[in-house]
């Protein structure tokens, strides 16, 4: 009788691990065959190649092109293996619930979308689409998305690729950030900013921000020292970011705080489904229909915005500060279409 060792069966194995490992490795990006016969060895251990390891290298692409259908190319301007297609080599499904939230992402992240053109969302969305079988690559073509994040087709400015790079590194490493800045209100000379910066995050209607604390403005202007600012990242001037060698403290410096209190007529709040849109928001409502909201706010500016959205039906009781800003607005407003109104009267 002839027993069987099973070295067939470990080596068989061994092998679909390896060929695996290497489409794996060439989902990440283009490799060298020198880096990918590395990779196996400290993945697979010595078992991974035999000497002749170009050689099973070949081996294993033909396989793989052979019985999956996968589409390896070899770059000679760059000596990297590229993979272009998985063929039937589907390495992801996904539920039906799961494909119409990629039919979401893929109807509100159109190529070309604007945001955020730097979060790499077209560039995963196409990675895993690439996973998927065929039949559900073309069920997730076909789909067009019922439910839809309305974003702008383009963005209106583009952020500079090097100014987001020196950003995102002075976040990363937690140290002041120094650039000149062309607010609204600005002339076309800049102002040079020095902040903490924390965090970069994109609306929708395509602007992408930096969430900082201020700490100097030259020359000075109105600006609060420590205020949370939200700086639009076009409006930074290109070449002008530099990463500060001070580190920021462990907590972030605590913005000067207001407590805000405004009154939303009849006309907006009788359904009492006022939307909440600061910190610790309370909200009272009037036997009149009307509701007095109060609220947590650090920048008046933003708040100003806001609180524009609700026209004349909003009145601002507190800070003063804040009643001020809507004063200017106000006699701005009154400036502009007070003559004409008066006229057609």
């Amino acid at each position: 009788m002839t027993h069987r060792t099973g070295g067939t069966k470990r080596s068989s194995r061994l092998t679909f691990r390896r060929r695996l490992l290497l489409v794996r490795l060439l989902l990440r990006s283009p490799l060298t065959g020198a880096h990918l016969i590395e990779a196996v060895h400290q993945e697979l251990g010595d078992e991974g190649y035999p000497e002749a390891a170009e050689s099973a290298l070949k081996h294993d692409f033909d396989a793989l092109k052979g019985e999956y259908g996968c589409q390896i190319r070899y770059q000679r301007s760059t000596q990297q293996y590229v993979l272009e297609d998985l063929g039937d080599l589907a390495l992801l499904d996904l539920p039906d619930q799961c494909m119409e939230a990629l039919a979401f992402l893929e109807a509100s992240f159109p190529a070309g979308a604007a945001l955020p053109e730097h979060a790499y969302i077209r560039e995963l969305l196409e990675r895993v689409t690439a996973l998927l079988p065929s039949g559900r690559r073309a069920m997730t073509a076909q789909q067009t998305g019922a439910i839809r994040l309305q974003l702008p087709a383009s963005p209106s400015e583009r952020i500079d690729a090097a100014t987001l790079a020196t950003v995102r590194r002075a976040i990363a490493r937690r140290q002041e950030l120094q650039f000149d800045y062309l607010s609204t209100f600005d002339t076309d000379t800049p102002r040079r900013h020095r902040v903490a910066p924390y965090l970069v995050f994109f609306r929708p209607e395509g602007h992408g921000y930096l969430d900082a604390t201020l700490l100097e403005v030259t020359p000075s202007g109105n600006e609060i020292k420590h205020s949370a600012i939200h700086y639009r990242l076009d409006r930074i001037v290109p070449r002008s970011a530099r990463v500060l060698p001070t580190m920021l403290p462990p907590q972030r410096i605590a913005p000067p705080s207001y407590l805000l209190r405004y009154r939303l007529l009849p006309v907006v709040a009788r359904r009492r489904d006022i939307a909440v849109y600061f910190p610790n928001t309370q909200i009272e409502y009037q036997q009149d229909g009307s509701a007095i909201v109060s609220a947590t706010v650090t920048n008046l500016w933003q708040t100003r915005q806001v609180l524009l959205r609700y026209g004349t039906a909003c009145e601002v009781l507190e800070p003063a500060e804040l009643v001020e800003l809507f004063r200017r607005t106000a006699a701005g407003l009154g400036e502009i279409y007070g003559a004409t109104m008066l006229g057609a009267e």
